[in-house]
């Protein structure tokens, strides 16, 4: 397979998938399925005539993956006020916990992964040697 035939069929892909997680994300909010349809397919052809042409790196943002009330719950945590923010949030100290577990575990592997042997950052000048 040719590498012009091999990026046509990532970028098929690509598109592929957003169009069907948009209009399945579109269906679960209750939008009639012709709607979602439509305008799934006009958020595809909206990054095609926009973004179409350029060679585009999408990052793993950790803190971007966390969601809004994760982030809340891991900025107040000061290590001894668990249980205060459990009660707060209205959730188990056992699962307050859990979520405070996976909160690191996600942050531990994004860096892991920024320190990762090779991987440059392209906005970022290169470290004198």
């Amino acid at each position: 397979m040719s590498v012009t035939s091999r990026a046509a069929v990532r970028r098929h892909e690509l598109l592929s998938d957003l169009f069907a997680t948009a209009e399945r994300w579109l269906l679960e909010q209750d939008l009639a399925p012709e709607a979602a349809s439509v305008t799934a397919s006009g958020l595809v052809d909206h990054i095609v005539n926009h973004w179409g042409g350029q060679v585009i790196s999408i990052p793993k943002d950790v803190r971007y993956m966390l969601t809004m009330r994760e982030l809340e719950i891991y900025d107040q945590h000061t290590g001894d006020n668990t249980a205060e923010l459990a009660r707060k949030y209205h959730m188990s100290l056992r699962g307050m916990n859990k979520l405070l577990n996976r909160i690191r575990a996600k942050i531990k592997a994004a860096r892991e992964a920024d320190a990762a042997p090779g991987q440059l950052d392209m906005l970022e000048p290169p470290e004198p040697v």
